[in-house]
């Protein structure tokens, strides 16, 4: 994970960073064509993608949480934890650190009988821009050797999204999540769909839930990186 944040001002970016959110909550801006708007639960709006030869969209949530940017991302940053707000996640844990902040990762998400329960390895790395206040956090299905396959458990054959946190100010953060997955196994078209449109609205809840509970308790990761905590951003970073 390469975490660029720098400890610039607020006050230098707040006319350009309104200037921003003008164009940006009307709905996607300059993103790309093709999004279509399908429903707005529990403060998500989901949006989805349809990709010619294939059977599942690919969904996106975007909500704003009442949170520091900081915060948001010391949540992300503890995989131990993500059993604790990721919708049915029974394992997340670091095959391997390859430094500070990148990292491979295993998951295995609980599925309800007679369903097989679905695992993930996934290379997690963080980046982001001081000019724009933002921070991309991306995660793509990788083979591992780290991660052998377990009986009775379906591999899945594709992931990989992100999650865009741009900071509205200290306490306010947009959050954007993408997934694009492929449970794999045999299971219903219908019936993939329908799970893979709930995780936008369960994952963005959840973290949200989690931030909250957490705070205060991550003053270790906030006072090493978050500038309003005496932090300082290192210079790889800022790269």
């Amino acid at each position: 994970m390469r975490l660029p944040l720098g400890s610039l001002h607020w006050r230098t970016f707040w006319p350009a960073l309104l200037l921003a959110l003008c164009v940006c909550q009307s709905g996607l801006g300059d993103e790309e064509s093709g999004w279509q708007r399908d429903a707005t639960e529990d403060g998500v709006t989901v949006f989805l993608h349809e990709e010619p030869g294939r059977n599942l969209p690919i969904f996106r949530g975007v909500s704003t949480l009442d949170s520091g940017l900081y915060e948001i991302l010391a949540v992300l940053d503890d995989t131990s934890r993500h059993t604790e707000w990721m919708k049915s996640c029974m394992t997340s844990k670091i095959i391997k650190q390859v430094n500070e902040f990148d990292r491979i990762l295993y998951n295995r998400t609980d599925a309800p009988w007679p369903v097989s329960d679905r695992d993930v390895v996934i290379a997690a790395t963080v980046e982001g821009s001081v000019a724009k206040r933002e921070v991309w956090s991306r995660f793509q299905q990788v083979n591992s050797a780290g991660a052998a396959v377990v009986d009775g458990v379906v591999r899945m054959p594709r992931l990989r999204g992100y999650y865009r946190l741009q900071a509205l100010d200290e306490g306010h953060t947009r959050v954007t999540y993408q997934i694009d997955a492929d449970p794999g196994g045999m299971l219903p078209d219908w019936l993939n769909k329908m799970s893979t449109r709930r995780l936008p609205v369960d994952t963005l809840a959840g973290l949200r839930r989690q931030t909250r509970k957490m705070r205060g308790r991550y003053d270790g990761f906030l006072s090493k990186y978050d500038p309003a905590h005496g932090g300082k951003v290192p210079d790889q970073f800022l790269k």
